[in-house]
């Protein structure tokens, strides 16, 4: 029996610990168990307030004045050996994630559409923690260059961006390293933003394909009245930067042996992977006024300096160009006028925007003989006129109409005005 008593005892310890815990539980206080269930849900909202789930989807119709026309509104009206002058497509179908925690912001933006799904905005932000003023992003952005270039799809009035910014920014993204300056209320430089950058510089979301980097840089000054009746905005931005060409030949346009204007052979360019410069100058502004017939906003935004091309094209390259290298001088703009129909939910827009790929050369001077120029020196001029209505905050139809006017040249196809205006019907839903 003696031998016993240790495990008698241990035995009689443990019920009696077991049974003190059921008596705390049975005493604990329900408020208690209230607030720490609140407290854990609290948490588990905080953490999913941190991500954000939103996007737009850009449903369309289209109808062109001749079957395989090229345009600038969506693409051209041809696939493989195909032609066609309407369509139906998914201009657009974004879907953006982003997850925000104190200084730090990620992002991932796709495009699904019948074309594929490819990347869009795909960043890492970071931001000065105490006068949230500098952030510095890395990864896919949108090139900070003019209003238009960084103004989202969703908002802008048009179906698209004016010809140049989709020449010369594929996409309006590229990949890099991007620093942002914004003033606080707190300065007197309040309303200042400034913006630079250095990229790959490849046109369009593809890999780099050469060691050089490009380098941008925006400013923008906006300010807004007491009563918030009016404001305004003018920016200045500037882009340097190029690409290596390779074993490709360079042609610069000059005044030939005969008098006549054109592209001649650069022999002291005759050397491999040198760097085909793309320079570029550009200033905008803005202006809102709410008044009695709605709000009226005025923008315009104007272009120039240097760019390389093929002999038929100007688009900035997303590979390692494998043609001939023409180097040209151009510019560009656009204008718009924007009116709200007082309060209600239709707005109405004009617009107008050209480029000129090649300043120096015009008309029938393009296509000459002798000269080397071709469809890639030929001015454009859009004059677009549409109508919005807007369901909510949500939803809105938009009604759009693109009257596009080229340069009568020597250029087989472009003798006259080719037939490409454009219709087009969308629907947006954002959510």
């Amino acid at each position: 029996m003696t031998k016993n008593i240790p495990i008698i005892f241990s035995l009689a310890c443990a019920l009696l610990f077991n049974l003190s815990l059921k008596a705390q539980e049975a005493v604990e206080n329900p408020l208690d168990t209230l607030t720490r269930t609140v407290v854990n849900l609290a948490d588990d909202i905080n953490k999913m307030k941190r991500l954000k789930i939103s996007g737009y989807v850009q449903p369309q119709y289209q109808y062109i004045d001749s079957a395989g026309a090229p345009s600038f509104a969506g693409g051209d009206f041809s696939n493989g050996g195909s032609k066609y002058f309407s369509r139906f497509m998914m201009r657009r179908g974004r879907f953006k994630f982003t997850y925000a925690y104190e200084n730090v912001e990620l992002c991932l933006n796709m495009d699904a559409t019948e074309k594929g799904v490819n990347m869009r905005e795909t960043y890492a932000k970071i931001t000065d923690p105490w006068k949230n003023m500098v952030s510095l992003t890395a990864g896919l952005l949108q090139v900070q260059f003019g209003f238009e270039l960084t103004q989202s799809s969703s908002v802008r009035e048009t179906p698209e961006r004016a010809r140049y910014n989709q020449t010369l920014f594929p996409v309006e993204r590229d990949l890099g390293a991007f620093g942002s300056v914004v003033f606080p209320k707190s300065s007197v430089l309040y309303g200042l933003k400034a913006d630079i950058a250095v990229m790959n510089g490849v046109g369009g979301v593809a890999p780099e394909f050469d060691s050089n980097k490009d380098f941008t840089g925006r400013l923008q000054y906006a300010k807004t009245t007491r009563n918030e009746k009016i404001s305004w905005a003018v920016g200045a931005s500037g882009y340097y930067g190029g690409y290596r060409i390779g074993s490709q030949k360079d042609y610069n346009f000059t005044t030939l042996a005969n008098g006549d204007k054109g592209f001649d052979f650069a022999s002291d360019t005759a050397n491999y992977n040198r760097i085909a410069k793309r320079i570029y100058m550009g200033a905008d502004a803005q202006a809102s006024i709410d008044w009695f017939p709605g709000i009226t906003t005025l923008r315009a935004e104007y272009i120039m300096g240097e760019n390389p091309g093929t002999a038929s094209a100007n688009k900035s390259p997303s590979l390692l160009p494998t043609s001939q290298i023409y180097h040209r001088n151009f510019d560009g703009a656009y204008f718009y006028f924007i009116q709200d129909i007082g309060k209600s939910k239709f707005q109405v827009v004009a617009k107008y925007d050209w480029f000129d790929p090649n300043i120096k050369v015009a008309g029938n001077e393009i296509g000459k003989t002798g000269t080397n120029t071709t469809l890639g020196d030929i001015r454009f001029d859009t004059y677009g006129f549409g109508m919005t209505y807007r369901f909510n905050t949500h939803v809105k139809l938009m009604l759009y109409y693109d009257l596009v006017k080229n340069e009568k040249t020597q250029v087989k196809a472009y003798t006259g005005d080719i037939k490409d205006n454009v219709f087009t019907c969308r629907m947006q839903f954002r959510y």
